[in-house]
């Protein structure tokens, strides 16, 4: 239709006011989204800002000319002040892909707890005793202790049915032929001593008491019937060796012991051992008392060492205790013979010994006063 005082040429038809209507819509969409898009990304800003706030607690706030927008509000500035994020607060993080889901990370499994073991029960006296590996011992304050055996070291292997005591006279034999010597310890405190009776009634040797050291004084004295003994037991035609009581507290003074010893046996032939004999005193403070076990080792080391490099037998004298808690055996076994000083009918100690005094406070036949018998498996006048 057109208007009548309209030229006809200005009319404007149908087809173009579409156009002109759909562009106009197109328009109006595009400038919706952009202001819809621009809105969201100064939502995030904000969020962004709120978050990186809260993270940075210790950092010195920009200058307001550099921040972003000026966020005015008083609970935002709040947040700012006291550094309180809320985990809503870190919703930005939405606009990324995967955002908002939360991976907890797996706990490292607790390593299985090892359960104890159950503790071994600790063997009876009466097991101890009878598994052959260990020896019980008394130390010097009386305490006791099973002490284990040491499989390395050569075991005393006598077979003590072949045994015979006649008389209080002890003889080891193979069949019918004696393999022992017996033999009597002697020194001053037996008295006189008739060394042709003692060769008739079968003694082999006498170890005689060559001297010691003072458990007090320190000082060395020789056994005073020494000299007239040693030449009349060597005339009765009997073996001779000695011992020696040490009283030594060093090394330098085994030596000095030694010395000694070899001086008083020059003039005479010993065949059998010279003995080491450490004396413990139970009755007085010995000057002993400080050693212990390495000390004592290595003073009887080098009393026997001395006395062997002078062409003699050395051997080491004691008893069960004193040879296993004393003195180390895996040490002294190894180059000297042992005398064991052991009353009773089967030793106890477990280690070889060559030498036995098996009864003390014996009445001899020729000596004055009680004296001590000595066997020995080994004939040391003919080896």
């Amino acid at each position: 239709m057109y208007l009548p005082e309209e030229p006809e040429d200005h009319k404007v038809s149908a087809p173009v006011i579409y156009t002109i209507a759909a562009i106009s819509a197109l328009i109006f969409i595009i400038l919706a989204v952009v202001l819809v898009s621009n809105s969201q990304s100064r939502s995030g800003a904000k969020k962004r800002a709120e978050a990186l706030a809260a993270a940075s607690a210790t950092s010195t706030p920009l200058p307001e000319e550099e921040t972003e927008e000026d966020y005015g509000d008083a609970g935002i500035e709040k947040l700012y002040r006291e550094h309180k994020l809320r985990a809503e607060d870190l919703d930005f993080w939405d606009m990324y892909d995967g955002a908002g889901t939360v991976v907890e990370e797996e706990a490292s499994p607790s390593p299985s707890a090892t359960p104890d073991p159950t503790p071994t029960p600790s063997p009876t006296e009466e097991e101890l005793a009878a598994d052959g590996r260990h020896i019980q011992v008394t130390y010097k304050d009386g305490t006791e202790e099973w002490i284990e055996i040491d499989d390395k070291l050569p075991k005393a292997d006598y077979d003590f049915t072949k045994l015979k005591i006649t008389n209080g006279k002890m003889a080891y034999y193979s069949g019918n032929k004696k393999l022992s010597r017996l033999g009597v310890m002697l020194s001053s405190e037996n008295g006189t001593v008739d060394f042709d009776r003692l060769s008739e009634d079968g003694i082999d040797f006498v170890m005689l008491k060559v001297g010691g050291r003072g458990y007090g004084t320190g000082l060395i004295s020789l056994d005073p019937d020494f000299t007239t003994r040693i030449e009349a037991a060597q005339k009765a035609g009997l073996s001779v060796g000695c011992y020696f009581s040490s009283q030594a507290v060093t090394v330098e003074e085994a030596v000095e012991e030694a010395a000694f010893v070899k001086n008083q046996l020059l003039p005479y032939k010993i065949s059998y051992p010279v003995a080491l004999q450490m004396e413990s005193i139970e009755t007085d403070t010995a000057r002993t008392d400080i050693l212990d076990e390495k000390d004592r080792t290595e003073i009887a080391q080098a009393f026997l060492k001395d006395i062997a490099d002078a062409g003699y037998q050395g051997i080491l004298y004691g008893d069960t205790n004193f040879l296993l808690t004393d003195v180390m055996p895996s040490e002294m076994l190894k180059d000297y013979d042992v005398f064991l000083e052991d009353e009773e009918a089967i030793p106890a100690y477990p280690y070889q010994y060559k030498m036995w005094e098996y009864a003390a406070q014996e009445n001899i036949n020729g000596v004055e006063k009680p004296a001590s018998y000595v066997i020995s498996f080994t004939d040391y006048a003919n080896r």
